[in-house]
């Protein structure tokens, strides 16, 4: 789907884009309290891993105290439904769920949140970024609930001038000596055959357990704390995200990794996760 939206759900229903509002009052809006979650159809219209992106998405409510409306089957026959009317195809599926109206400014009605889900056309990276490898910036940074995919993205959307200007493709934060998780992605290093990912104090990401699954036959397998310098001291590194699949890093805070190009490995798991999905507008190398 890559022309303009046309459709979106919002409380119960089913209705044209530009006639979705949200009050003002909003806890979404007035207190920044919600989630949300994004996933991404292919070119056959199906959602890729939907069922995980629909558990993770009641998970991070659950976390924060959010209740769904609905149960786990009907918000993935509501996707589907949703994209089919939209025109189908490859596009970005995002659900979101606030608070909704304060009972007292701060205090919520559970059984009446506000929840919406918004098909959005999918705009990919260029080939350049998957042939020849990209580039982070770092930041030192802890997200709270961060088993939660929460709407607060101050500190990501407050470093995009900086971002733009170091010409990163993403920002990794790192705490206290440890890599974390990249603002909108998760972050791999590769170590001979090691394959190594943080586990502690980042969100799970949906591409980031499907690409360890991918891993598994062929490497060995680490999900622990990454200290900063064995990052800049990798083989490899690469980022994982549902709307970037896997992306070669070459470069990070203008310090080469590796030997400066797109490593044997980091090719090998972008050519096996192009196998699963199918057909994309996502050109690899």
């Amino acid at each position: 789907m890559t022309g303009p939206k046309k459709y979106c759900y919002f409380n119960g229903k089913i209705i044209p884009f530009s006639q979705a509002k949200i009050s003002v009052d909003d806890l979404g809006v007035t207190r920044g309290y919600g989630v949300f979650d994004v996933s991404k159809s292919y070119e056959d219209g199906k959602v890729f891993l939907l069922d995980a992106h629909v558990n993770r998405f009641f998970h991070s409510a659950e976390t924060i105290g959010l209740l769904p409306p609905m149960s786990k089957k009907t918000l993935a026959r509501i996707i589907q439904t949703l994209l089919k009317k939209n025109g189908g195809g490859e596009a970005q599926v995002r659900v979101v769920m606030t608070g909704g109206a304060p009972v007292d400014g701060l205090r919520f009605n559970k059984k009446k949140p506000t929840i919406f889900i918004l098909i959005e056309p999918f705009i990919p990276f260029p080939h350049s970024v998957y042939k020849n490898g990209t580039k982070l910036m770092t930041h030192e940074f802890q997200r709270a609930f961060p088993r939660a995919k929460t709407t607060n993205y101050i500190t990501a959307v407050s470093l995009q001038e900086e971002r733009v200007k170091t010409k990163a493709i993403e920002i990794l934060f790192v705490s206290r000596g440890f890599v974390r998780e990249a603002s909108t992605s998760n972050v791999f290093i590769v170590k001979g055959n090691n394959v190594i990912t943080p586990y502690e104090g980042i969100l799970l990401g949906i591409t980031r357990d499907f690409v360890l699954k991918l891993a598994k036959p062929l490497y060995h397998i680490e999900e622990r704390n990454i200290r900063t310098e064995e990052l800049f001291s990798a083989d490899e590194v690469f980022l994982t995200a549902t709307n970037k699949e896997i992306v070669p890093i070459v470069n990070i805070d203008g310090k080469k990794i590796g030997n400066g190009k797109v490593g044997k490995n980091t090719k090998q798991l972008m050519h096996l996760f192009r196998e699963k999905t199918g057909p994309s507008s996502i050109q690899l190398l």
